[in-house]
């Protein structure tokens, strides 16, 4: 078996790093440009079930006592839950194993969960698009140095 060499230096040396460091960089710009649409689209959906989640059983508790008024205001609620924006989105990590911290506003005011900042932990394909994996931590967050 032959062994190959391969000796870069002078211009080429630079020119090689030169395409390393631009492949590198729009990647990572890529990821985080559309971050801020598939991505939060995905986290969004994400959020909002959760927060419909912990709504449901105060609505239903509402509906078996029989007081329309209680029921309105609960069903009212669920509907704010809808209107969510991320006042601040920041990534860190590979497109593989990004994690990503929010910070939330519902209907203008704090989350229902009083949680304004939640981390998680996603993953980017150019064929599947974004997918949130799991909620983690800011510990998770920090760690990724990227």
């Amino acid at each position: 078996m032959t062994d190959i060499k391969v000796q870069l230096s002078g211009w080429k040396a630079i020119a090689v790093i030169g395409i390393v460091v631009a492949v590198a960089g729009y990647r990572f710009m890529a990821v985080r440009t559309t971050l801020e649409t598939g991505g939060a689209d995905e986290l969004r959906f994400w959020i909002l079930a959760d927060y419909q989640r912990q709504g449901l059983p105060a609505l239903e508790q509402a509906i078996e006592s029989g007081d329309a008024q209680a029921v309105e205001e609960q069903a009212q609620r669920l509907i704010a839950n809808e209107r969510i924006q991320f006042t601040d989105m920041r990534a860190r990590g590979t497109p593989d194993d990004l994690v990503v911290r929010v910070k939330i506003h519902v209907d203008g005011g704090r989350p229902p969960d009083g949680r304004e900042v939640r981390y998680f932990r996603m993953t980017h394909s150019t064929i599947t698009g974004w997918r949130m994996t799991r909620e983690t931590t800011a510990l998770g967050y920090y760690l990724n140095l990227l």
